[in-house]
């Protein structure tokens, strides 16, 4: 999947990079609230950004799924739904589990830990979009452990869409400390599952993270996430 920072040389590749990287951040923090409408045009004017750095930085998170086209109407950022969050993390327990069994004993133990960051360490707005990303960056480690192309291409488009999920569920409106310490111990209980070679570990391990992600999510999407539009 297309990322931010590919290094390109290239002035509009760059630009295109930029806007993709504050576009994105606006909606995985909400501030580009769900089922927000806007154009290319207001959005280039709000952010300050060239036309065609905007267009396909929207091109990109289209394909990510974080925002939908509307016919002559601009985009629309994706809604969060009840039943979006169930079939995502419907996915996510038939695949990643199985993606931890198969990574342990090929995964980097000593740079997963590097990579990994405690969630109740972000405790600004900049630091909890920092945290999401590198807990991107550790269910990718763990994918890609796994050598098999196709299972990393599907666990890298659920990441796509699960990162806004991910911030409203640990630092949204109601989110606690505790949910924050027992995201940390999931990773935790990961780390020593794939340090120990225990495959079957790492598997429960990986179920118990998802289904405390997916029970945090939930609650605050009953809770109403503040503004966010629930269907």
């Amino acid at each position: 999947m297309a990322t931010p920072g590919t290094g390109n040389d290239d002035p509009a590749a760059r630009q295109s990079d930029a806007a993709f990287g504050m576009i994105k951040a606006e909606i995985v923090a909400c501030r580009l609230a769900p089922g927000s409408r806007f154009s290319e045009a207001g959005l280039s004017l709000r952010f300050g950004l060239a036309r065609a750095a905007a267009r396909a930085a929207l091109t990109r998170l289209a394909e990510q799924g974080l925002v939908v086209p509307v016919a002559r109407h601009g985009y629309t950022v994706a809604a969060v739904t009840v039943q979006s969050i169930r079939d995502l993390f419907q996915v996510r327990l038939i695949t990643e589990p199985k993606a931890a069994a198969l990574a342990t004993g090929r995964i980097d133990v000593p740079a997963l830990r590097r990579i990994n960051q405690p969630p109740q360490d972000a405790r600004t707005a900049a630091a909890q979009l920092g945290f999401v990303a590198a807990n991107r960056a550790f269910h990718h480690a763990i994918a890609a452990a796994t050598g098999n192309a196709r299972l990393i291409a599907i666990l890298d488009a659920l990441a796509d869409e699960g990162e806004r999920l991910v911030h409203l569920g640990l630092f949204g409106p109601g989110s606690q400390h505790g949910d924050r310490a027992a995201a940390d111990d999931g990773h935790a209980a990961l780390l020593a599952a794939f340090a120990a070679g225990d495959a079957a570990a790492a598997e429960q391990a990986a179920t118990a993270h998802i289904e405390h992600a997916r029970a945090i999510v939930l609650a605050r999407v009953m809770d109403g996430m503040g503004d966010v539009p629930i269907r």
